[in-house]
C-alpha cells in the first residue's frame, strides 16, 4: 500500500487493521492515529512488509487508550492476523466463578464470560484450586449441587443435614446470613484472610458469650482449617512483599517463553507459563501480548506488576488495570533490591523453561532452526539429520577429518567419526577425500544426511561437492565461514544471519562440535606421544607422567617450564627433574 493511498487519519486514540482484501494481516492501537500508521512508511523490519503487502487500511476511532486497547484484544482474537503475537498454546487456565445470583454457588470454569458472575484467577496449577475449593466447600455454607441456574427442591440434601449448605433450593435459607458467606468466600478469594478470621472469631466469642459451645467449637475448627491452609499449602516467600505479580521472560531465536509469578499475602501462589513463536516479533511485542491477553481476564488484581523490561504501552497497561480494579496499580520494573532479585528468579525458570521447550521441540523433529533452515536454503524437506565435517591437523601434519552428527537439532554423539586422510597438506584435496570415503567406506552404512556442513568457505563447499559428485550422490551442502559466520552457498553466494538467529546458532553449534572433535584427536595423539617420548626417564613413573601431562598438556610446555617448578610438583624432585630437562635437550636437535 502507498502512503498516498491512505485515508484520512485523526489524531486521536484508536485501533488500526492493516488488510489484504478481506484477509486481516495485523491489528494494532495508537494513542494518535495518524502518527503511529504513518510510522509504518519509514520504519524497516516486520512494519515495512506489513505496509508493503497491505492493499486496504481499516480505522476504528476511540474514546481513549484503554478501550483501543480492549478493542484490540478483541480483534485479535476474532481475526488472529498473521504478524500479530499470538500465543502458542491455547491452554487456558482455570478459573473460580461465583456465579451472579440471588444465591450465587462456586464454579470452576476455563472462561471469562461478561456475565455479571465474579471471576477469581487464573490459577497456575489446577491442584490448588481443587484444594481451595474444596476447602470453601467444607468450611462456608454455599449451595453446591442444586445447579446453575438454581433449581428449586423440594427437600434439602445431605449437606444442609451436615451444616455446609443453607439450602436456598428448598426456601430454607435467610437471604442476609447467605450474603454474609458469600462475602467471606470472596474475601478468602481475593486474600483476606485476616478479614476473614476477625469476623469468624468475632462469631466464636458470640457464641461462647451465649453458651452455644457446640457452635462456638466449629466456627473454632473452621478458623484452624484456614490458617492451616494458608500457612503450609502454599509456598511462604516474604510477607514484606504482600501482593503483586512479577514476570519472567527467556527468548531463543523465534522462540520466547513469558511467565507469571502471584504473590498474595507474600506467598507465591504458582506461575502462569505461555509460549510464543515468531520470528519477526521484538521482545517488547512478545511481552506486550502476554500482558494484554491476561491482564483483560484475570482477577483480582494486585497493586504492583513488576516486568522484566519497559513496553511502550506501559501507560495504557496502568490505566487498564486501575480500571478494572478500581484503584491504584503500578506498572513498574525495579533496578535493584529485592524486587529485582524477583526478576532475576522469574528469569532464570523462564530459561530453563525455555530449554525444557526447545529439547520437547528437538525430538519431535521440530527445533526452529531446522525450519528455518529449511526456509533459507529451499530444501525440499526439513533437515532432520545433519553431518557437519571439519578437516584439521597437527602442525601441518597428520591430517584427519571430522565428522559429527546431529538429528532434530541434537547432537548424536555415538555417530561422530574421525578419519586419518591419505591427502598431503591440501585442504580442499582432504575435504574432497573425507567426504567421498564416508559414502563409500566403511561408513557408508550409516543413514544419508539431509544436509551437510562444511567448516569453511566457497573453496571447501566446492571440494566437498566434488566428494559427493565421486560417490554419486547429490546431496544439500552448504559452507560456514569462521571470520564472518556468514553460510557460503554452492553459487558463491554468501548469507548473513543475526547470530541470535536460530538457523545460525545450529551450525555454529554443529561446526564448534566437529573441530572439537578433530581437537580431542590430536590431543589424544600428543598425549601417546609424549608418553612415548617419557618413558626412557629413569624415576619416572605412571603417576608423575600423569601429573606432568595434565598440568603441561604436551612436549612443548613441558620444555619451557623452569626447573624449579618442575622440583616443586607434588611428588616430584629436583633430581627427576634435571632428568626430564637433560632428556629434553637431547631431544631438541632432532625435532630441529
Amino acid at each position: 500500500m502507498r502512503p498516498e493511498a491512505l485515508p484520512s487519519l485523526p489524531e486521536t486514540p484508536g485501533v488500526y487493521l492493516w488488510k489484504r482484501g478481506e484477509e486481516v494481516l495485523y491489528v494494532g492501537k495508537a494513542k494518535n492515529l495518524k502518527a503511529r500508521v504513518r510510522s509504518y512508511f519509514h520504519a524497516e523490519g516486520k512494519a515495512r512488509r506489513i505496509a508493503e503487502e497491505a492493499t486496504d487500511l481499516e480505522l476504528i476511532a476511540t474514546r481513549d487508550e484503554v478501550e483501543a486497547l480492549l478493542l484490540e484484544a478483541n480483534l485479535i482474537k476474532a481475526h488472529r492476523p498473521p504478524f500479530n503475537v499470538l500465543l502458542k498454546d491455547d491452554k487456558h487456565y482455570p478459573f473460580l466463578k461465583l456465579t451472579q445470583e440471588p444465591f450465587p454457588t462456586l464454579l470452576v470454569v476455563r472462561r471469562v464470560e461478561p456475565d455479571g458472575a465474579k471471576y477469581f484467577g487464573p490459577f497456575p496449577e489446577a491442584g490448588a484450586l481443587r484444594r481451595i475449593k474444596a476447602l470453601i466447600d467444607r468450611l462456608f455454607p454455599l449451595r453446591k449441587n442444586s445447579g446453575y441456574p438454581m433449581k428449586r427442591r423440594r427437600h434439602p440434601c445431605l449437606n444442609y443435614s451436615m451444616g455446609r449448605c443453607l439450602a436456598p433450593c428448598a426456601g430454607l435459607a435467610d437471604p442476609q446470613a447467605y450474603r454474609e458467606v458469600v462475602r467471606q468466600v470472596e474475601a478468602v478469594l481475593e486474600g483476606r484472610v485476616e478479614w476473614v478470621l476477625e469476623a469468624l472469631e468475632a462469631k466464636m466469642r458470640e457464641a461462647a458469650r451465649a453458651l452455644h459451645f457446640e457452635r462456638a467449637a466449629e466456627i473454632r475448627d473452621q478458623m484452624e482449617a484456614l490458617k492451616a491452609f494458608f500457612s503450609t499449602s502454599q509456598q511462604a516467600f516474604d510477607p514484606e512483599l504482600r501482593d503483586l505479580d512479577f514476570l519472567g521472560f527467556a527468548r531463543a531465536g523465534a522462540l520466547a517463553v513469558v511467565q507469571l509469578y502471584q504473590v498474595r499475602s507474600g506467598r507465591i501462589l504458582g506461575r502462569i507459563s505461555r509460549v510464543v513463536e515468531m520470528e519477526e516479533a521484538s521482545d517488547e511485542e512478545i511481552l506486550w501480548a502476554f500482558l494484554r491477553g491476561h491482564y483483560l481476564e484475570a482477577s483480582p488484581l494486585p497493586p504492583l506488576v513488576l516486568l522484566p523490561f519497559p513496553v511502550e504501552e506501559e501507560e495504557a497497561l496502568e490505566a487498564l488495570l486501575r480500571r478494572r480494579a478500581g484503584r491504584k496499580v503500578e506498572v513498574r520494573v525495579p533496578q535493584r533490591g529485592e524486587k529485582k532479585r524477583l526478576l532475576e528468579l522469574a528469569e532464570k525458570n523462564a530459561r530453563l523453561a525455555l530449554e525444557t521447550e526447545l529439547k520437547a521441540l528437538e525430538k519431535r523433529g521440530d527445533h526452529p532452526a531446522l525450519k528455518a533452515l529449511q526456509e533459507i536454503l529451499g530444501l525440499a524437506q526439513r533437515p532432520f539429520r545433519i553431518e557437519g565435517y571439519d578437516i584439521s591437523h597437527l602442525q601441518g601434519q597428520a591430517r584427519v577429518a571430522s565428522l559429527v552428527v546431529f538429528e532434530g537439532g541434537r547432537p548424536k554423539k555415538a555417530e561422530y567419526r574421525r578419519m586419518r586422510l591419505r591427502a598431503g597438506n591440501d585442504d580442499y584435496e582432504a575435504l574432497e577425500e573425507a567426504v567421498h570415503r564416508r559414502f563409500t567406506g566403511s561408513l557408508k552404512e550409516m543413514p544419508l544426511p539431509d544436509l551437510l556442513l562444511i567448516d569453511g568457505g566457497l573453496g571447501q563447499v566446492r571440494a566437498a561437492r566434488k566428494g559427493l559428485e565421486r560417490a554419486r550422490l547429490d546431496l544439500p551442502l552448504v559452507g560456514l565461514a569462521k571470520r564472518e559466520e556468514a553460510l557460503v552457498l554452492e553459487d558463491g553466494r554468501t548469507l548473513r544471519l543475526p547470530l541470535t538467529h536460530p538457523a545460525l546458532a545450529l551450525l555454529i553449534h554443529i561446526r564448534d562440535e566437529a573441530h572439537q572433535n578433530g581437537l580431542r584427536y590430536h590431543q589424544k595423539k600428543r598425549e601417546e606421544a609424549a608418553f612415548r617420548f617419557l618413558e626412557g626417564i629413569p624415576g619416572l613413573g605412571p603417576t608423575r607422567k600423569k601429573l606432568l601431562l595434565e598440568r603441561y598438556g604436551g612436549l612443548s610446555a613441558l620444555r619451557e617450564a623452569p626447573l624449579e617448578e618442575l622440583a616443586r610438583l607434588p611428588g616430584m624432585n629436583l633430581k627427576v627433574a634435571l632428568a626430564i630437562k637433560e632428556a629434553l635437550r637431547g631431544d631438541e636437535p632432532a625435532r630441529a
